[in-house]
């Protein structure tokens, strides 16, 4: 799973509205003209400076030109069983008792599609989901256990299974975790903000190297107490000024709230905007979304959605 990569971290430690169709925040997908923070906060300066030019696997998706699309053919968009794991990040072990709700608009404040109360002793659980579109999930235990932070994906694709069976692992991040994350980085997280994160991806789902990340509330506005990190060997690291060849990004502080997070790159010449991803941040959550090249809402439908599916 991309997600996978995106968390692969602290043993490997863990570990954004929308705005415009277009693939810039400014003219031709460069620099905004506007600082985005009215003199108030933190400037669009501040999170994009990096110039070293950027390294990608693939590049099909020209900066300032219109997002890619990707459709399903309808043939794939079916409901198929879910053989579903609940599993601590970290640890890669399961989470007994764990609860689970999953959004197949992708819209984490509308009615959970799928509730599951507890899953059993092995962590497992089976449901019903569809397969080809964008769906959220949430993972949760009773909050009187102290053990987990409510963990989100949103913008999960999962793609069609020609037996009808996915085999998924949902991500449950530990409050132990959550808790070093900031701590390493130097930072104090205010609970009643939200972690975000993810990976930079090109053409190909491979990471970028060189790329920064800008959350901004859809105007170009930045949160005012956000701070951005980026991972060496999947592993955080304050000092690294923009993604590393793990492709890895953290955000910590982001207030409550839809918020987006875009993907800048130095091309030689000037910052250019790669890509682009949609959050509803909750309070005291952990949040998991990726940035692909050439996507304004970070929703990269899988090649086995694309053609005729059985």
């Amino acid at each position: 799973m991309r997600v996978e990569r995106c968390i692969v971290a602290l043993s490997g430690l863990l570990l954004t509205v929308g705005c415009g169709d277009k693939g810039g925040a400014g003219p031709g997908g460069t620099n905004p003209t506007d600082s985005g923070a009215t003199g108030t906060g933190p400037a669009f300066e501040d999170f994009i400076n990096v110039d070293v030019v950027y390294t990608a696997t693939q590049m099909d998706y020209t900066p300032g030109t219109d997002w890619l699309t990707r459709t399903a053919d309808p043939s794939c968009l079916k409901d198929q069983t879910l053989d579903g794991l609940v599993s601590d990040f970290q640890e890669d072990e399961p989470v007994p008792g764990a609860s689970v709700e999953m959004y197949f608009n992708d819209d984490i404040d509308a009615a959970a599609d799928v509730s599951v109360d507890e899953v059993d002793s092995e962590g497992k659980f089976s449901a019903t989901a569809p397969v080809c579109k964008a769906i959220g999930y949430k993972t949760s235990t009773p909050v009187e256990w102290e053990e987990t932070k409510d963990t989100y994906e949103v913008h999960q694709v999962w793609g069609y299974e020609a037996d009808g069976v996915l085999s998924e692992t949902l991500n449950s991040v530990s409050i132990a975790t959550a808790s070093i994350i900031p701590a390493v980085l130097g930072v104090e997280w205010d609970p009643s903000t939200g972690i975000i994160a993810g990976t930079a991806y090109d053409s190909a789902e491979e990471p970028i190297t060189g790329a920064q990340v800008f959350i901004h509330d859809g105007t170009g506005k930045a949160p005012p107490l956000v701070s951005i990190f980026y991972f060496i060997s999947s592993f955080p690291n304050a000092s690294q000024p923009y993604s590393s060849e793990d492709g890895l990004w953290v955000a910590v502080n982001v207030p409550v709230g839809t918020w987006t997070a875009e993907m800048w790159v130095w091309d030689g010449t000037q910052h250019v905007k790669l890509g682009q991803t949609v959050l509803n941040i909750k309070p005291d959550s952990v949040n998991i979304s990726n940035i692909f090249t050439g996507f304004g809402d970070g929703i990269r439908l899988p090649d086995s959605c694309l053609s005729v599916c059985g």
